[in-house]
């Protein structure tokens, strides 16, 4: 034939002419955001395909959860100086790592933006990071389509009042609307005004919470500003971390019902330490993962959510480094706890000493050697990201953003 070597086979190039639209979608449903978008550009069809709303919702329903990375980005170097006490760093880049710690498939880069009071992280829900700047302004990102929305700006009574008169206490989609919700408060005394914040609105829409005040539930809720306060969106209610209860040795979990706005009180796990637990969202069961043990974290499910039935399914044992029972320690060392599952059945736990993947199928731990080493500039956060290429109401382009973003990179 003239030519030496094998010839390498070639597909058909009707190939994709076998496939049905279905087919097609069903494929693409399962690329990261970033090969969706590269997709639009193989022709209309396939654009029409990734540019559909129904595609996009289940395109972000089915993307794992990622557990974010604090990486500091350092003047000089990381390491303290005998005449400061702060390390100099300048900008505070994201990196997500997936929760199954397949390091082949990538901690990723997010975002970069400056280490500044003004810049501050608050909380991640569907794909959208929410910082508060300015004390004033709350600032919507989305890392995936780079699209930035603000929120409505909460009235005050006094000009010179300073941010801790807000409180935020919950972000979340509202999936009937589209938008992105913050549930705060005005001020910090107990007839508060509580109001939400939407995405698709101009004015903040206040909530009657008379009747939670009056049975003290609204005191119960942590705030957003606090470590392990991180809550978890399942069955149409977000679900706080759990507290000690009214009766001694068991624990109580405060609930916001999406749809009806209003504040009430469930049965948390039976034995758990009190401000050293977090959830997460396990392929749709609530778990708890109590962090108060000296060399180990139970892992409790809720595996009858009408019935409020709690079982304690595993005890992982972890590197003392994750050990939290010590006096020394206080609950907002949970400022850099992961708690994370995933449908494969891998859960990420760590903190400022490292992180862990248990598999509870093998009943394995593994350690994640990227962050697993002291004073590297990573520091685990308490923040889960879930990418999403869906653009909900009031989203905009950095170009025709109000706020200032040029400090901001990706």
């Amino acid at each position: 034939m003239g030519k030496t070597g094998a010839s390498k086979p070639r597909l058909p190039t009707n190939i994709l002419a076998c496939l049905s639209e279905d087919n097609i979608a069903d494929i693409l449903l399962r690329l990261p955001a970033k090969s969706v978008l590269r997709c639009r550009l193989v022709c209309k069809a396939w654009r029409s395909i990734t540019t559909d709303p129904n595609f996009l919702s289940q395109h972000a329903r089915l993307r794992p959860a990622d557990v974010v990375l604090y990486t500091y980005q350092y003047l000089d170097t990381p390491y303290y100086t005998d005449w400061d006490d702060e390390p100099h760093f300048t900008d505070i880049g994201l990196d997500v790592v997936p929760v199954s710690s397949d390091e082949a498939a990538g901690r990723r880069h997010i975002m970069r933006y400056p280490k500044m009071r003004d810049w501050f992280l608050l909380a991640s829900s569907d794909g959208v990071l929410l910082f508060k700047k300015h004390e004033e302004v709350f600032v919507l990102c989305n890392p995936t389509t780079r699209l930035w929305a603000e929120l409505p700006r909460l009235p005050r009574a006094d000009k010179n009042s300073r941010s801790l008169s807000d409180r935020e206490y919950a972000f979340y989609l509202d999936t009937a609307s589209g938008e992105y919700k913050l549930l705060c408060r005005g001020n910090l005394t107990t007839t508060g005004t509580w109001c939400i914040l939407s995405t698709g609105a101009s004015e903040p829409r206040q909530l009657d919470m008379h009747a939670a005040e009056a049975a003290g539930i609204t005191e119960l809720v942590p705030s957003l500003r606090k470590a392990a306060a991180i809550h978890v969106n399942l069955h149409g209610r977000l679900h706080w971390p759990p507290h000690q209860g009214s009766v001694t040795g068991q624990t109580e979990m405060v609930v916001f019902d999406m749809s009806l706005e209003t504040l009430h009180l469930m049965a948390a796990p039976p034995r758990t330490t009190d401000k050293m637990t977090k959830l997460f969202d396990m392929d749709g069961m609530l778990v708890a993962a109590d962090f108060g043990k000296p060399k180990h974290i139970d892992l409790w499910y809720l595996e009858d959510y009408d019935a409020r039935r709690w079982q304690l399914r595993h005890r992982v044992a972890t590197p003392c480094e994750l050990g939290y029972a010590m006096p020394h320690i206080v609950p907002r060392t949970l400022v850099s706890v992961a708690a994370a599952g995933d449908r494969e059945g891998n859960i990420m736990l760590g903190n400022g000493g490292g992180l862990v993947v248990y598999n509870t199928t093998n009943k394995t731990v593994k350690n994640i050697e990227s962050v697993a080493t002291s004073r590297n500039s990573v520091v685990v956060s308490r923040h889960v990201f879930k990418e999403s290429l869906v653009q909900g109401p009031g989203f905009v382009a950095a170009a025709q953003f109000s706020v200032d973003l040029s400090l901001v990179h990706f």
